[in-house]
């Protein structure tokens, strides 16, 4: 199956792949070979894949997370569109090292949870909405942060 990652501005890679776990609206599904067609919506976590072959000179490039025998990137929200033979993602950011150290993510998290606190009080749903995204995010790179170093 084929694994293409798209950004608002490019294609971010494409890649042969033997299964991908990724985060829905629908909760967290595992795409193989042959999968019926679907469409859903994308949530901010982290996307695991199996590589087909593995690639080690994309792999040392990308600075990838490469554990148990997966790839593993945190994602932002957007849509997803798999087919027979096919599966293209949508996100609106990915990371595939977070650069932030893990005490400023934890940090930068807390400050966000009290954000929203102060955004709840005044009713504002786009603002929550978008906020928790942020969060969900933030929360992802802090897991591969932790994965990484764990």
């Amino acid at each position: 199956m084929l694994l293409t990652l798209v950004s608002p501005q490019e294609t971010i890679f494409e890649w042969e792949v033997e299964k991908v776990t990724i985060p829905t609206d629908l909760g967290i599904i595992t795409v193989l070979p042959q999968h019926a067609p679907l469409w859903s919506i994308v949530q901010p976590g982290i996307l695991s894949f199996v590589p087909k072959e593995k690639q080690e000179n994309l792999l040392k490039k990308a600075d990838f997370l490469f554990q148990d025998e997966q790839i593993h990137l945190s994602i932002w929200w957007w849509t997803l569109y798999v087919d027979w033979t096919d599966l293209v993602v949508l996100v609106s950011d990915i990371t595939a090292n977070p650069e932030t150290d893990e005490e400023t993510l934890e940090a930068m998290k807390k400050q966000l949870e009290k954000d929203i606190q102060e955004i709840r009080l005044k009713w504002d749903i786009e603002s929550i909405e978008k906020s928790y995204l942020a969060l969900q995010k933030l929360t992802a790179d802090l897991r591969l942060k932790k994965m990484r170093h764990g």
